[in-house]
């Protein structure tokens, strides 16, 4: 189903080849994560691997296609399978007991999600050095950022129908004892499986499993995006959990819907004043969908308490919210009334 734009401005042609996908990078927004440019020589010098060498006897790297301050995203090809997929290694400077750590839990976290909308992880294997990588599906398309900065914003329905499958998503995660931490528009990438568009939830990095944060704790300041933070994270001292989610989902539908973040200004510090003391503007476009506004204005509490309890408390309400406004299905094609509402 064709996402509807907000006015007039066009959608990016669906003919523009899709990029390959830089799915999973801790520290490295999947949207812009470009293969370095040869003439990079330092970046270069802290890459242990270049296309052509094989790791675990089996998977052939065959491109960098991104890299962040800890790990770098390779496309390989498994020579036993003939398959594509992306491998994600961790750096050379970075080749640390707590780099590995870090990345053994997060493939732990992301595998423990098992949903159409969230990124996939095949495998965990060791290189011939003994140092771990992740074997994960190999994504084709844009990021929801990419979107936003080509298309603007969208209407509300087709922002609705986009985020319910990552909505189911982060529930089947939450299930899972995982919160993501670090929802935003540049880990939602937009994939087409036939003739449907499938978002993915990406980037499990600084993810939480049970009571344990894949980063190692909550001391380090500002784990995540500011922006989309919630007001406990942004605080550091008190534990996030499914509720902080549910906020940054709700900034990213306020994004959407008016084509800019409900909590902005010229740094971090404006960004964190604004998420800590002030509320969200109401803008004129939901002036028309007073209902979908108390969902956003919940979502966006201060307080957890204040929010939605469960991330499928806000994916009911707004499938609720889309099937009173004549909508069957999210835009994957799943019914919303079987997925959402199955006892009604």
């Amino acid at each position: 189903m064709p996402l509807e734009p907000a006015s007039d401005t066009p959608a990016a042609p669906a003919s523009v080849p899709p990029a390959t996908l830089r799915a999973g990078l801790a520290g490295v927004s999947p949207a812009v994560a470009l293969p370095a440019p040869a003439t990079d020589a330092p970046a270069a010098a802290l890459r242990r691997y270049a296309p052509g060498d094989v790791l675990a006897g089996r998977y052939r790297l065959t491109e960098l296609i991104g890299e962040g301050s800890m790990g770098a995203i390779w496309k390989a090809r498994n020579v036993a399978l003939n398959l594509d997929v992306a491998l994600k290694l961790i750096r050379r400077d970075c080749a640390v007991p707590e780099a590995a750590s870090r990345l053994l839990k997060e493939a732990q976290a992301t595998a423990r999600v098992s949903h159409r909308a969230a990124v996939r992880v095949f495998d965990l294997s060791f290189t011939e050095e003994g140092e771990p990588f992740v074997v994960m599906e190999l994504l084709q398309g844009r990021s929801l950022a990419q979107v936003l900065a080509e298309s603007g914003a969208m209407s509300p329905i087709s922002a609705v129908q986009l985020l319910l499958p990552v909505i189911g998503a982060l529930s089947a995660a939450h299930g899972a004892g995982v919160v993501h931490r670090d929802v935003k528009p540049a880990n939602i990438v937009l994939v087409r499986d036939g003739r449907r568009m499938v978002p993915k939830l990406i980037d499990f990095g600084i993810a939480f499993t049970a009571t344990r944060a894949v980063d190692g704790g909550q001391k380090e300041a500002l784990v995540g995006s500011p922006a989309y933070m919630a007001p406990e994270q942004v605080r550091g001292g008190q534990e996030s959990d499914a509720r902080s989610d549910v906020w940054s989902v709700c900034v990213v539908l306020y994004e959407l819907v008016t084509g800019r973040r409900p909590f902005g200004g010229p740094g971090s510090i404006s960004i964190v004043h604004d998420v800590l003391r002030v509320d969200p503007p109401r803008p004129e476009v939901f002036e028309a969908h007073p209902r979908l506004w108390e969902i956003v204005e919940r979502g966006l509490a201060k307080s957890p308490d204040g929010r939605f309890p469960a991330m499928a408390a806000l994916g009911r309400a707004l499938a609720q919210w889309a099937i009173a406004a004549g909508v069957a299905h999210d835009v994957t094609g799943a019914s919303l009334v079987d997925y959402w509402l199955p006892s009604s």
